[in-house]
Parts: structure tokens; C-alpha cells; sequence
């Protein structure tokens, strides 16, 4: 009897069900692969959720802080103000970590005496002064405004009406009542202490003045109009560097053309860390795309550093640019896998060694103090070979996990980025991060909270000058107060671009202000 049919049709039934089993397998991987995605996304929005809690909580935390503050802040004290006397020549000093008063400030003498009647000894022996203690105690005044009066006199002959009139005191904002010291302050404390305009404008009506936040408002923006041909001196220094760094972030402008006041808009900051008086420059603009990032980078050859967004992308294309990477983005991918992912845990922990070694390195050179030339030579025999063998792992590791994870994400973020990542091995005065441009940039965060938004494109583009001018001045151990009153003393006279360079340095070396 012949099986030879029965035999094949077994054959086909087994090669069937192999490829039913592969093809379950193939599923199986896949609904694996999205389980693994899926828990990923529950632990990112189970971190949302409970964050604004955790954050509502610190808030209340701080707003009971606000009325025990003093309580809590004595106790720190107590112990300092405790510490036993040391004589000093003629005057008594105490140990502890009380700072002295500084030096600079004016001092007043005030002498105590004995009462007459207790300057003898028990015996009847009249006392003398014999030497002095001295102590120090800071006093506060509350500040002063007083109205300048200006006279112009107007010339003429003994009848008739006057031929000649004494010209107005120039003014950066001619026709009205504000000053440069007034308006130093008022900026000062926007931009500098992130004090919002109807703070101020509380402040001042205890003094019982009326300084209205649309006046205060409108001398902003008009003071910022006249200052930028000092804002364009910098960029023009800016963009002759050899090196600079670039970021972006979020705000929000109520009242502009064709967008509603939802709309996200963009605060762009370019800086330069490697340069010895740093400059730091914001600049508004309602997009974020690669557009903007051509405005601002055209005919710029040099290093830029960023992190890896898109944008950059066209700049990169240009002659003369080469793209450096931002490590602290590489980094952080793996961070984010190790906290929030289940999946790849033990990759990401071992991605994070590989970045604390990078920065060891980085340290190394700082502590030691090294040259340009020697942090290069350094992170060469020292951080090249570390960043090969970390390419190798990550390429390894990348085939182990769903692309979509968050450990599959950091895996795709640094091998795409890697060229650029490594970038900072060309040349010692590269930083190894963005990290130069993201602290300029948390200055403008930080503002942003308190005054949440801005009112018009106008304000924007004022805002970010001015916190180009406050961020660059604190940069380089400026007073932001003092040298904007210069500033604005200086402004209606300039008269060309040495008058504006000259204004411009001020803002990168200290002044003495009198």
C-alpha cells in the first residue's frame, strides 16, 4: 500500500502549523514589545499626575514657611549670635560665621558715654576713658524720591516776546517724567529680581505715588527701542566668536497679529561660554522653526553648540559651521529611562556610568586648572576611548529593547546624536554640554513665573533685550542698576558706533559709579 500521499500531506500540515507558530511568536514579540511601551507611558503619567500634587503640597509647605520663617531662621542664628566675645585691640569681635559689614558703606559714630554720676570708682576716683568697644549694626532707610525741577530760561529783549530758549535736558525718553535712575530701577527689578510691574505698582502707591503699570510699561518699551543699536553691538561680538551656544524656550504673547493668545511663542538665547567677558543675548520670535534659527546664525562660522532639535538642522548646512552636541541631553535620556521605565533599567544604569566617567574627566581638568590645549589633549587619551566603547555598547544594546521605550528612546538619541556628541573632543575650549545657554535661559524661566506672560510682540522684543543686558552685566560681576543708569544717561548723546560700543562695554567690565 503506498503512503507517499499520506507522507506529503503530513509534510504540509507540519510546514503549516511551523509557520502558524512563527507567525504567533512574531505576535507574541510585538504585543510584548507594546506591553513594555504602554507601562513606560503609565509611569510617565502616573509621575504627571502625581507631580502638580507633590508641587501644590511644596507650595503650601513654603506658604507655612512664610509665616514661620522668622522662627525657623532664628534658630539658625541663635548659635551665631551666642558665640563668645574675643577682644581685639579696641573693639570686640565675635567668633562664628557673621559676615562683616561691608566696607564700602558710610559709617556713623555714635559715642556712648557713662552717666556723669557713674563715672567713679566705689571709692570716689574719677574715671577716664581708657579705650573703646566697638560694634557695627546695619541701618536701613527706606528709599527717597524727590522731584527735579528743570528751569529753562527763556531769552529775549526788554519788550517783546522771547527769541531764545534754554534747550531741554536730553532724555531717553524726552517727554516724560521718568529719569535714568528711576528707570534703572524699575527695570532692575523686572528683569533682574523678577519683580512684575503691578508689584511695583503697589509698592509705589504706599508711597503715595502714582507710577501706573501702563506708564511703567510704555517707558520700558520705549527706553528698549533706544537701546538697540547698543543690543546689535553685542550680537556683532557675539557672532565673531569662535564658539557659541544656542537654546530656546517657551512664553506667551496676548496681543499679536494673527495668533491667538494661547499660542506658544519663543524666547531664543545665544551665548558664549568660552569667551573671557561672556555675552548673552535673548531674542523674541513667534516661531521656533529652522527659519528663525538661519535669522539668527547667517553668515556665522564657527562651533555652535545645541541640543539635537531639528531646527539647528539648516545652520548646520552652512559653510564654516560645525555642530557640537549637548551631552546633558545624551545624559538625560538614560536618566529618565533609569527613574520612570520598567524596561531596560539595567541598561540605563549602566548608560549613566559611562556619563559619570565623561564628567570625571571633565572635573579632572577643571580641579587641575589645564590649558585649552591640555583639557584637548586630556579628554583625547582619556574620553575618546570611553565614547568609542559607549557607541559599541549602545548599538548593542539599542537591538534589545522596543525603540519606542524610554531606554529605546535614550539609545536613539545618542547614536544619532553621536557625531555630534563627541564633538567637543575637537577643541579644548568646548564645553562638553548646552549646560552654558540652559542656566542663561532658566534666568528668563524664572522671570516668566512671575510675570507669566507679555502683553504685546512689542513688550516681548523689550524683554528680551533688557534680559540680555541684566543677564550679561550679572555675567561678568556687573551691577545690572548701576550701569543701567549710566546707560540711560548715555543713550540720548550717542551719536554713533563708538558711542555705542562704549556703551556696551559697560555691561561686560565692573564700572565705578558715583
Amino acid at each position: 500500500m503506498c503512503t507517499c500521499g499520506g507522507q506529503e500531506n503530513l509534510r504540509n500540515e507540519i510546514e503549516s502549523l511551523k509557520a502558524q507558530l512563527s507567525k504567533h511568536k512574531d505576535r507574541e514579540a510585538h504585543y510584548d514589545s507594546e506591553i513594555e511601551i504602554l507601562k513606560d507611558i503609565i509611569i510617565s503619567f502616573k509621575r504627571r499626575a502625581f507631580a502638580p500634587k507633590k508641587e501644590r503640597w511644596e507650595s503650601q509647605e513654603q506658604l507655612v514657611l512664610q509665616f514661620n520663617e522668622a522662627e525657623v531662621e532664628a534658630n539658625k542664628q541663635e548659635a551665631e549670635d551666642n558665640s563668645p566675645e574675643v577682644e581685639v585691640s579696641s573693639f570686640t569681635r565675635k567668633r562664628g560665621k557673621r559676615k562683616v559689614l561691608p566696607e564700602h558703606l558710610p559709617r556713623e559714630i555714635v559715642t556712648i558715654e557713662l552717666p556723669e554720676n557713674e563715672r567713679f570708682t566705689d571709692d570716689g576716683q574719677p574715671l577716664k576713658v581708657i579705650g573703646k568697644e566697638v560694634s557695627e549694626k546695619l541701618f536701613y532707610e527706606p528709599s527717597k524720591m524727590k522731584v527735579i525741577q528743570y528751569h529753562r530760561l527763556r531769552y529775549g529783549v526788554d519788550s517783546g516776546d522771547p527769541v531764545k530758549t534754554a534747550p531741554p535736558v536730553p532724555s531717553i525718553i524726552p517727554k516724560g517724567i521718568v529719569t535714568p535712575s528711576l528707570l534703572a530701577h524699575i527695570v532692575t527689578q523686572k528683569y533682574a529680581d523678577g519683580l512684575p510691574l503691578y508689584r511695583q505698582e503697589e509698592i509705589w502707591s504706599r508711597q503715595h505715588v502714582d507710577m501706573s503699570r501702563s506708564s511703567m510699561g510704555r517707558w520700558i518699551v520705549q527706553s528698549a527701542q533706544a537701546c538697540v543699536p547698543v543690543w546689535n553691538v553685542l550680537e556683532d561680538w557675539l557672532l565673531m566668536e569662535n564658539y557659541v551656544s544656542c537654546d530656546e524656550t517657551h512664553t506667551q504673547v496676548l496681543k499679536e497679529k494673527g495668533r491667538s493668545a494661547e499660542s506658544k511663542s519663543w524666547m531664543w538665547v545665544r551665548a558664549t561660554p568660552g569667551r573671557k567677558n561672556p555675552i548673552v543675548l535673548f531674542d523674541y520670535d513667534p516661531h521656533r522653526s529652522g527659519e528663525v534659527a538661519k535669522r539668527l546664525f547667517a553668515d556665522y562660522r564657527g562651533y555652535l553648540q545645541t541640543d539635537g532639535y531639528g531646527a539647528y538642522n539648516p545652520v548646520e548646512k552652512q559653510d564654516g559651521v560645525i555642530r557640537i552636541g549637548c551631552n546633558m541631553h545624551g545624559r538625560r535620556g538614560f536618566f529618565e529611562a533609569n527613574e520612570g521605565a520598567r524596561e531596560g533599567r539595567g541598561l540605563a544604569a549602566e548608560g549613566l556610568k559611562y556619563y559619570q566617567l565623561l564628567y570625571a574627566i571633565e572635573e579632572k581638568a577643571k580641579t587641575k586648572g589645564l590649558s585649552v590645549i591640555e583639557r584637548h589633549d586630556l579628554r583625547k587619551t582619556e574620553a575618546a576611548p570611553i565614547l568609542d566603547e559607549m557607541k559599541a555598547w549602545a548599538i548593542k544594546g539599542a537591538d534589545q529593547v522596543p525603540p519606542k521605550s524610554k531606554i529605546g528612546q535614550a539609545f536613539g538619541y545618542f547614536l544619532n546624536e553621536y557625531e555630534r556628541l563627541r564633538g567637543y573632543l575637537l577643541d579644548g575650549s568646548i564645553e562638553i554640554d548646552n549646560g552654558f545657554a540652559e542656566r542663561a535661559i532658566r534666568k528668563f524661566a524664572i522671570g516668566r513665573n512671575n510675570w507669566l506672560f507679555s502683553d504685546t510682540e512689542e513688550g516681548a522684543h523689550a524683554s528680551a533685550l533688557f534680559y540680555s543686558f541684566v543677564v550679561t552685566a550679572k555675567l561678568n560681576g556687573v551691577n545690572p542698576y548701576d550701569t543701567l543708569r549710566i546707560i540711560f544717561d548715555k543713550i540720548p548723546t550717542a551719536t554713533g558706533i563708538d558711542d555705542y560700543e562704549n556703551i556696551a562695554n559697560l555691561l561686560l567690565s565692573p564700572v565705578s559709579v558715583h
